[in-house]
């Protein structure tokens, strides 16, 4: 307000002159001014509150690790707002190789975190990259997680492409083979194994009591701790069915006929009670 000729004042930021004698309108106008900046404040808050979201995060740690104190960790995720591709701000690009690695792959790159979108699907799967400075026997394991992997009806599965297996991280870790390299397409993570599959169920049997070694033209299934075993099938690396044998009752399966030399084996069975296990051999 600045004082004017002929007893007004003006109101300058409302651009009316209002008489000296007229405060009441005045102090009106204050009023409607307050109450304007208020309504303004309250109706950008509420924009504000609108706008506003919960982000949901899921993540799962794996390890990687020998007898020898290797290590690598990677971390999978789902998160609101991630995408199929790269996120600036949310993936990790691998950066130093150790002995050995583990990673998961964004096209051919490696990343030592990555993100996907809601909502899950449970039948995507995440191509895994393993390099390794030496041969040896390796563990995948989980190191801890969060959100719906913690649910214990939510399966996290490796799938070995190279003895095409399924193993549920859940119930234990998967220890395998590895020669010196860079493998980008042996290793998946997956959330369910396909029917028919080599997978490895959630209750299976320990690998040490069951024996299977060849003798003559035959291949012996054998329970070292009295368990009946009730079906085997054979199955080369590649997941072709070599035999199947399914209704027995019995310590001991004879696979006969079949005419194989110098190659592996992997042996899936089902004992009486209903657990699994899977078992690798070779043929001299």
């Amino acid at each position: 307000m600045a004082p004017s000729h002929n007893g007004l004042i003006t109101l300058k930021f409302l651009n009316m002159k209002y008489s000296v004698h007229n405060w009441r309108s005045i102090g009106a106008a204050y009023i409607f001014l307050i109450s304007f900046l208020g309504l303004s404040l309250q109706a950008s808050s509420n924009s504000f509150e609108k706008k506003m979201y919960v982000v949901e995060t899921n993540r799962v740690w794996l390890n990687v690790t020998d007898t020898n104190g290797a290590f690598s960790q990677t971390l999978m995720g789902y998160r609101t707002g991630a995408t199929e591709g790269y996120d600036h701000g949310l993936d990790g690009a691998y950066m130093n190789d150790g002995v050995v690695a583990l990673t998961s792959l964004i096209g051919d790159v490696r990343y030592a975190i990555q993100f996907k979108g809601l909502p899950f699907v449970a039948t995507d799967v995440v191509a895994l990259s393993f390099n390794a400075v030496y041969s040896g026997t390796f563990t995948f394991a989980i190191d801890h997680s969060d959100g719906f992997f913690q649910n214990t009806n939510f399966g996290v599965y490796i799938h070995d492409t190279l003895t095409d297996t399924y193993t549920n991280l859940k119930n234990g870790g998967y220890t395998f083979n590895s020669e010196v390299g860079l493998f980008n397409s042996r290793f998946q993570l997956a959330y369910s194994a396909p029917n028919g599959s080599l997978a490895v169920s959630d209750v299976s049997e320990p690998s040490t009591s069951i024996l299977v070694y060849p003798s003559a033209s035959s291949l012996v299934i054998q329970s070292n701790n009295g368990t009946v075993l009730q079906n085997v099938a054979l199955y080369t690396l590649t997941g072709a069915l070599l035999s199947k044998q399914e209704g027995h009752s019995a310590t001991v399966i004879m696979v006969e006929g079949l005419n194989l030399h110098h190659q592996p084996l992997l042996v899936k069975g089902i004992t009486s009670n209903g657990t699994t296990f899977v078992k690798k051999c070779w043929i001299p």
